[in-house]
């Protein structure tokens, strides 16, 4: 009569075998699986990118230690918000559109008039105060260059945007900013 035991010994004396085409067919799996997931995160590095928020220049749309999600190589709109770097100046920089290539303007004194309306019309305007520099820069133009755009801050009252450092160039545009994760220091800060 065989027992419990005698039975366990013989399973451990012959252990099940996996066919050699099931051990292929999953080795195959796991490659592509690989193969699919590496090449799905350079097309998303290649796409997009994230940056952090410094500062209250956007408040408050975007604060301190925000991220953002930015899309390259998307078309730019006015009011879009995007990342850029400027020439002379450290790190990159998160801003709201305003101006468009082909805006009319003026400039008087420093300040600058920016018609968003129809062509000429100056019926739908902004006007800011620019830096003297960048007013000088300005003085001579009616309309806003081809492939430049003027920016602003959301807290107008402390950005440092196209009024002290002038337009920004079309190529030092890294793209718009489509998704923002907002910090989890301040959603803790504001519990407490």
């Amino acid at each position: 009569m065989a027992t419990v035991r005698s039975r366990q010994l013989k399973n451990e004396d012959h252990p099940p075998k996996r066919s050699i085409a099931k051990s292929l067919v999953l080795t195959i799996l796991t490659l592509l699986l690989l193969v699919t997931l590496f090449i799905s995160g350079q097309l998303v590095r290649r796409e997009y990118s994230f940056h952090p928020i410094s500062g209250t220049s956007m408040s408050p749309t975007l604060t301190e230690k925000d991220m953002v999600l930015v899309k390259r190589r998307d078309p730019i709109h006015r009011y879009d918000v995007i990342a850029f770097s400027v020439k002379g100046e450290e790190g990159k920089f998160v801003k709201r559109v305003i101006g468009m290539p082909g805006d009319t303007m003026f400039i008087r004194n420093d300040r600058m008039i920016l018609n968003i309306g129809e062509q000429g019309d100056f019926e739908t305007t902004y006007t800011f105060q620019l830096s003297p520099a960048v007013a000088e820069e300005f003085q001579e133009l009616t309309k806003v260059p081809k492939g430049l755009y003027f920016t602003t801050g959301d807290h107008i009252d402390v950005s440092k945007d196209s009024r002290t450092f002038g337009f920004v160039y079309k190529k030092e545009i890294e793209g718009t900013v489509q998704f923002h994760l907002p910090s989890l220091i301040r959603k803790q800060a504001d519990s407490e």
